[in-house]
């Protein structure tokens, strides 16, 4: 399966680039993540899932397939594991930066495959669902670079832009302030919260023909 996702960052594709570098800063960006150990090419780390009252625990391996600076392009290879559970996941994750008016574009694009648990939703349920993780991937990633270039330059540099990118719900793991976001406060998103929205849109056909089939043998056998 793949899933693709941009967003605009209100800064230099220069200044991105090193932030994006940092690992162990931006995982915590996307919301239930972290990094466990690792250095150079190799990571080990952990994601948080929560589907209503129930959370699964996934930790894996992430690889370093390609990194370009001059291009501005990364590739990652992910596999987890349920950390209770026989579900898994593999991924294969590129990511661009390229500069356009006004800041850079992230674009990424990631081959997955899922088993176990997570599999159980379909295509357009998972990427509905990505899509919502990385509008607050996203909304994190430009707080972490904006405050990033506001301690480079010290305390007389000028305010930061407003942020580009729209604003979601707020959650429980955002901080306040200029923090970044702690690994271990890193909590994850309820994505039954996030799918009943995508679910009831799309259920909304359904429910209407049942009422008007309901309602025609109502009809028919009151006559």
């Amino acid at each position: 399966m793949n899933f693709q996702y941009r967003f605009k960052l209100p800064v230099p594709v220069e200044q991105a680039w090193p932030v994006l570098l940092d690992v162990r800063r931006v995982a915590p960006c996307m919301p239930g993540a972290g990094i466990e150990s690792g250095e150079g090419n190799d990571y080990v780390g952990r994601m948080k899932v929560k589907l209503g009252p129930i959370e699964m625990a996934y930790r894996g391996d992430l690889h370093f397939v390609e990194r370009d600076d001059a291009a501005h392009r990364l590739k990652v290879e992910g596999v987890g594991k349920e950390v209770r559970g026989g579900g898994g996941a593999k991924a294969l994750v590129t990511m661009q930066a390229s500069s356009v008016p006004g800041g850079c574009e992230i674009a990424i694009d990631s081959e997955y495959e899922l088993n176990g648990r997570a599999a159980q939703f379909g295509t357009g349920m998972i990427d509905e669902i990505g899509g919502k993780l990385m509008q607050e991937f996203a909304r994190r990633l430009e707080k972490l670079i904006l405050n990033s270039n506001a301690q480079e330059s010290g305390p007389t540099v000028a305010a930061a832009p407003a942020p580009s990118i729209p604003q979601p719900a707020p959650t429980a793991s955002a901080p306040a302030g200029g923090k970044d976001w702690a690994v271990d406060d890193n909590e994850a998103l309820d994505l039954v919260g996030l799918a009943w929205g995508p679910v009831l849109s799309r259920s909304l056909p359904v429910i209407h023909l049942l009422i008007s089939t309901a309602t025609l043998i109502y009809l028919l056998t009151h006559k």
